[in-house]
């Protein structure tokens, strides 16, 4: 492929030609085509391959390149890392665990942080969020093949275990993020709907005094 300059070189030589007949300013079209073909020559045109749509680092061509945002990608007693959440839990003992250990384990302070959100924060090229991990690294149920269940009903299941595992172990950041939507729109639907309500007694009452 040709680069920039040599196009518009090409071009430029071949204006005179083209532009004959169309004088006096045919000769200038060709001397400013010229200077444009100097100026696209000393310009660098390759694509920067680390930049934030590459790599999702937000202009930085270092950091992360597997999970994003606040804090430490894999600290200590990260979701989703544990050796009873590789998996959908086939026993008692790891049902307990699952739920109590992770459902209900309260959040990290890089889980509200990110799911509140915050001038700046980073963002990856996901599917339909555009989020990417803020927790990944070896030992993660995700990190690699995923570990598979053994029994028939267990695989069977597997595809709502992980939906489940991810909205509310795993990733359940993502789930905090859906509720700041639902307060948010509540919250700023509240006081229209109080004022629907005194609309409607002041209706009410405006009835009860005036003859129709």
């Amino acid at each position: 492929l040709k680069t920039i300059g040599e196009v518009w070189l090409a071009a430029s030589c071949s204006a005179p030609l083209l532009l004959k007949g169309f004088e006096p300013w045919g000769a200038g079209a060709a001397m400013a085509m010229r200077r444009t073909a100097t100026r696209f020559a000393l310009r660098r045109s390759p694509v920067e391959l680390g930049n934030a749509i590459f790599t999702g680092t937000a202009q930085r061509s270092i950091g992360p390149k597997q999970a994003f945002g606040y804090g430490e990608v894999a600290p200590t007693g990260a979701p989703g890392f544990e050796k009873f959440q590789m998996k959908p839990p086939e026993t008692v003992a790891d049902t307990v665990k699952y739920i109590s250990q992770g459902m209900l384990k309260l959040p990290l302070k890089k889980e509200i942080i990110e799911a509140i959100g915050y001038p700046g924060q980073k963002h990856s090229a996901g599917g339909i969020t555009t989020v990417g991990r803020i927790f990944y690294g070896p030992g993660r149920y995700d990190y690699g093949r995923p570990v598979m269940p053994q029994g028939w009903i267990a695989n069977w299941f597997y595809g709502f275990w992980e939906f489940g595992h991810l909205m509310f172990v795993a990733d359940r950041w993502i789930f905090f993020r859906q509720l700041r939507h639902l307060f948010a729109t509540a919250f700023c639907f509240f006081p229209m709907w109080l004022q629907m309500q005194w609309n409607v007694k002041q209706w009410d009452d405006f009835k009860k005094t005036h003859v129709q």
